[in-house]
């Protein structure tokens, strides 16, 4: 199973940035395989991020708090690498908490593993900079999916790109995620089950 999930990141790597079977090996000297049950959190507020992890298997989500009540900043799966980014890169407290919502597996590298690859190896620089450049994209759209479509868009839309995920989380985590309320959510989700494009 672990030379699975090492295979998969690895690939995944490959697809995003030409290297070589030398830093291929290098890179999985640092990388650790954990396996945690649903509940965990990977970071909590307050703490310092100092790992980066990839989603072999399982569900991940990032929430923080406003006035006392939870929002959910983002929602991930395998294939997805999840981190609490400001606080991992400024090496500061998190002001977010990354929780597992399933048993998870995991691949993780420490900061200071990571630091050392970018300038010992200067094509992993390039590695990340290509990562950097997928999840800003994904952060874009979903500013731009809540400043211009409605609550059934927005609702339509995640269910269209993130299928698996969707059905998966618990409604209240897709519900904040949204900016929706849950009444709201599952009068939507109940719409679409009606007319077929949920099961």
């Amino acid at each position: 199973m672990k030379e699975q999930f090492y295979a998969k990141f690895l690939e995944s790597l490959l697809e995003s940035c030409p290297i070589n079977e030398e830093i291929v090996c290098i890179i999985r000297q640092h990388l650790i395989v954990q396996k945690l049950p649903k509940g965990t959190h990977l970071v909590s507020i307050g703490e310092v991020a100092d790992k980066l992890f990839y989603i072999g298997q399982g569900l991940v989500r990032s929430y923080y708090y406003v006035e006392g009540k939870e929002v959910t900043s983002w929602i991930a799966a395998e294939g997805d690498i999840a981190l609490s980014t400001y606080s991992f890169f400024k090496q500061v407290p998190s002001s977010e908490s990354l929780e597992l919502l399933e048993d998870s597996q995991l691949l993780f590298i420490s900061y200071p593993d990571l630091q050392r690859l970018y300038y010992k190896h200067p094509i992993t620089n390039m590695i990340g900079r290509v990562l950097c450049e997928k999840y800003l994209v994904i952060f874009d759209e979903r500013i731009r999916s809540l400043r211009m479509l409605n609550a059934e868009e927005r609702y339509y839309r995640f269910c269209q790109q993130y299928p698996d995920i969707c059905a998966r989380t618990p409604l209240k985590h897709i519900a904040s995620y949204l900016g929706l309320s849950r009444f709201t959510l599952s009068r939507l989700r109940g719409q679409k089950i009606k007319v077929g494009l949920l099961s």
